[in-house]
């Protein structure tokens, strides 16, 4: 199998035709025009027509991964297939996370906010500010979309006060992560945000890989994200912060009720505890 390391991100105050050439001479394929159409091609028709815009396989043993490069024109534009896989295709479950989610209206977040609201289907995600239209009021339903928040108030030991400053690039990660459990497990990434703008008018790059391995890698770092900003939402959404964290202590009398009793009665927390099991 071969190796994939995974390097992304916008090519700003870049020699984009040097950039090009570089990655195109590692993975032996044509990537000539893919980030020098500002210099090259005066029109994104003109990009959209090259063949950097349609979906090239890496050619990698034992990976199926691919790349394409924004713009796209109608014709071979992605955000609407990438929204069906999300909303017709998804068994399993959901990871994403998203930067500007919040204000990105469009496929794909009408993609998300329907499979949030199917039960049978792990969602957890993230965008950079709070997305007030996706909400989930079920029990035993998915979570809405955590984001970036500094502790400031009622702060619990041992942690200290965080820096408010610099919202912007507290989250800015794009990925896509479906049924990371199953080997149909797939992967979306890149500099790509997954918008109307990214698909057919900005110089993008954007990949799918469909590898279980992978899927499972960008999992585990999802996990630590989400988790690490979620506690940081309910402490500020609390009524009553919590203002000292002690570890629960195990049951020390007969019929006294362990803490991890709602890992076996919460409906969802049964769903999350069989997943990941």
């Amino acid at each position: 199998m071969d190796l994939l390391i995974i390097f992304l991100g916008k090519c700003n105050n870049c020699d984009t035709k040097q950039s090009a050439k570089f990655w195109g001479d590692i993975y032996e394929i044509d990537l000539g025009t893919c980030c020098s159409y500002h210099h090259a091609i005066p029109a994104v028709a003109g990009f959209a027509g090259t063949a950097s815009s349609d979906w090239t396989s890496l050619g990698l043993t034992g990976i199926n991964a691919k790349i394409a490069f924004s713009p796209h024109s109608k014709a071979n534009a992605l955000l609407k297939t990438i929204a069906d896989d999300i909303e017709t295709k998804t068994t399993s479950c959901l990871f994403y996370s998203l930067a500007f989610l919040y204000q990105t209206k469009g496929a794909i977040r009408d993609a998300i906010a329907k499979v949030t609201k199917d039960k049978t289907i792990f969602v957890y995600g993230i965008s950079d500010k709070k997305v007030g239209d996706i909400v989930v009021q079920l029990p035993d339903g998915n979570l809405a979309p955590v984001y970036p928040v500094a502790l400031s108030d009622d702060l619990p030991e041992p942690f200290k006060s965080e820096p408010t400053g610099g919202g912007g690039i507290r989250m800015h990660h794009k990925f896509v992560v479906i049924d990371f459990d199953k080997p149909s497990a797939r992967v979306y990434i890149g500099s790509y945000n997954f918008s109307g703008q990214a698909d057919t008018r900005n110089g993008e790059n954007l990949l799918l890989i469909k590898d279980r391995r992978i899927a499972v890698s960008y999992v585990i770092e999802a996990l630590s994200m989400f988790d690490h900003y979620h506690f940081r939402v309910v402490q500020q959404e609390a009524d009553k912060a919590q203002k000292v964290l002690t570890l629960a202590k195990p049951p020390r009398k007969p019929g006294e009720t362990p803490w991890w009793a709602e890992d076996y009665t919460d409906a969802r927390k049964i769903r999350d505890r069989e997943l990941f099991a």
